[in-house]
């Protein structure tokens, strides 16, 4: 069922933290056109053209990148996407812990199947992305905030290479030593990032480059945040931000308000927040979705059946690659295969005794798949580098307008609104999600409210 692979290196986003790290090694900024130096080097990269992929992480994840760098491409890579997979594991551990589930080997086998065959992993897994080291490190660093523990330190610093997805962590912050241990990880993050990328003066000009990444990548196709997908449907550039800033306001009022409500059950407060974070954040990938399998496995084990239900159908809408079957039609038999192990995983995750909504991810990919297999097969989209054709960037450009040249050069920019209802998908289900963390806290606290005194 696997579809014909694409050109380039396995591991393409590793590509990037690699050269970065062998750029900065060698003396080089990493943030700049200097890692095409490094780039073009790797095995599988086509140096006839300009194919660079900027690296955006934080400084202080280049220490690590320094050292992997020292390896041959190939054995590091290799070496990267095992720590990957071991995240994964791990992240599923962590979220039936965080439900309260003593795991058997059964229920250790169920979590980590339904985790490793959701479309986000498996993109995080064949890119390479630190997404799923972040997302790992989110679901540890939540145990040990449930716990207590000081191990939240070191938890919330290894999510903080993601930055983008370590923000729910801030649904804590209504406790106090869970906000004294996350106000400790931030100093220490930012105390490496210091040292590592030039003190104060240093984080200003990362800042400002990562300002421009986002702002060069923030309408093309491979967003799955609110401006890219109003883009697709024809918004201006200036209607898109101020729908996304109206999203993004309400979506953080939203996750605020419940981080309030719900001091006493910050789990759900988080799960909120994680479910909401591509309506705040502008900048959102599909494998940055991840992060979702957090609330999917806590509120799978919910003892109420509508959570369950609803947890199961949002699951449907975010953990399945829809706009890759835009990108890959060749892969659609496998897509298909991923969700139908995704609905039947769901179905034996561990959990209190279930009924009929134990189906619910299976019937929601039926009806989704109705939709949107026809919608992709009907608007093909480009794969960069694959489209990129013999594209050479002008010496004048910087690495943040060189990447936007080469995603317009391919294709992405295009405006097709059956590319946003596919990428608007997941952006639904983090809305359920929400919804079926709501009701739990609700259900809990009528059930607090009848039990006997």
């Amino acid at each position: 069922m696997r579809g014909p692979q694409t050109p380039g290196p396995f591991g393409r986003d590793f590509e990037a933290y690699y050269a970065a790290g062998a750029t900065a090694a060698a003396g080089g900024d990493p943030w700049t056109r200097d890692i095409w130096r490094a780039e073009r080097a790797i095995p599988g990269v086509d140096t006839a053209r300009d194919e660079l992929l900027p690296y955006a992480g934080p400084a202080a994840a280049l220490p690590l990148f320094e050292l992997l760098a020292r390896l041959p491409f190939e054995g590091a890579r290799d070496l990267w996407v095992a720590l990957a997979a071991v995240a994964l594991a791990a992240l599923a551990g962590a979220a039936l812990l965080l439900a309260g589930i003593v795991p058997t080997a059964f229920d250790l086998a169920a979590v980590v199947l339904f985790a490793a065959v959701s479309g986000p992993a498996i993109s995080a897994l064949t890119l390479g992305q630190a997404a799923l080291l972040s997302a790992a490190a989110v679901a540890l660093a939540l145990l040990a905030l449930q716990r207590r523990s000081a191990w939240a330190i070191a938890a919330a610093f290894v999510a903080a290479i993601q930055p983008n997805l370590v923000l729910p962590l801030a649904a804590y912050l209504a406790r106090r030593r869970a906000a004294l241990l996350l106000v400790a990880a931030g100093a220490a993050f930012l105390a490496v990032t210091f040292a590592v990328g030039g003190g104060p003066a240093g984080l200003a000009t990362y800042v400002r480059r990562l300002a421009e990444h986002g702002a060069a990548e923030r309408f093309i196709a491979i967003q799955v945040g609110v401006p890219a997908i109003a883009a697709s449907f024809g918004a201006s550039e200036r209607l898109a931000n101020a729908i996304a800033a109206a999203c993004a306001l309400a979506a953080l009022a939203l996750a605020a308000g419940a981080a309030i409500r719900l001091r006493e059950r910050p789990l759900l407060a988080a799960a909120i927040a994680i479910a909401l974070l591509p309506w705040i954040v502008p900048f959102f990938h599909e494998h940055d979705f991840v992060l979702d399998l957090i609330p999917a496995i806590v509120l799978a084990a919910s003892p109420q059946a509508r959570v369950r239900a609803l947890s199961g159908v949002a699951c449907a809408f975010a953990l399945v690659d829809w706009f890759g079957l835009a990108q890959r039609p060749a892969g659609t038999a496998q897509t298909a295969c991923f969700a139908l192990a995704l609905g039947c995983a769901y179905a034996i995750l561990p959990g209190s005794a279930r009924g009929r909504e134990r189906f619910a991810t299976l019937a929601a990919c039926v009806v989704l798949a109705a939709v949107a297999l026809p919608l992709a097969h009907a608007f093909p989209a480009p794969v960069w580098p694959d489209t990129l054709g013999a594209y050479h960037a002008a010496a004048r450009l910087d690495s943040a307008a060189v990447w936007a040249a080469e995603q317009r050069w391919s294709g992405l920019y295009a405006t097709v609104p059956a590319w946003g209802a596919l990428r608007a998908l997941p952006l639904t289900g983090g809305l359920i999600f929400a919804c079926a963390a709501l009701l739990a806290a609700r259900e809990e606290r009528f059930s607090r409210a009848a039990s006997p005194r």
